[in-house]
């Protein structure tokens, strides 16, 4: 086959999608504390948010000390008493107001997962799940 033959009509065509969704597990509190630090730091963008979702109170406490974040753009949401609305989380990526929105131990479905992927490339935002397979004090 002479390689002058091959008709590719469209160069994206040939880029492979992006993944916008960053699953990272989490072994203890101080692993937690060190991941909320690296995404914020990674993530901090003039004027874009990062949201926590849930985030586990000691390891953002410890954050909220370290004199390499500004945490006044640092949003946190608890839905402790509710279940995660995805909607929600769908907007909140999808209009790019966010340069990060960080889920914390989340239950969420690979077709949830998959959905949210797909709005944060729409919106530009990286979406980081935390889980822990031990609850953090």
């Amino acid at each position: 086959m002479n390689i002058n033959h091959l008709n590719i009509n469209n160069q994206l065509e040939l880029v492979q999608p992006s993944n916008w969704i960053d699953v990272r597990g989490i072994e203890n509190s101080h692993q937690l504390s060190d991941q909320y630090e690296d995404i914020c730091i990674k993530h901090e963008i003039n004027k874009k948010w990062i949201l926590m979702i849930n985030p586990e109170g000691q390891s953002l406490a410890i954050l909220s000390k370290s004199n390499k974040i500004d945490v006044s753009k640092i949003l946190k949401v608890n839905t402790n008493k509710t279940k995660i609305d995805i909607k929600n989380i769908e907007f909140a990526l999808g209009n790019g107001n966010c340069a990060a929105v960080i889920l914390y131990n989340p239950s969420l479905r690979d077709d949830e997962l998959a959905q949210l992927n797909h709005y944060a490339e729409k919106g530009q935002t990286a979406c980081i799940v935390l889980k822990s397979n031990q609850q953090l004090h």
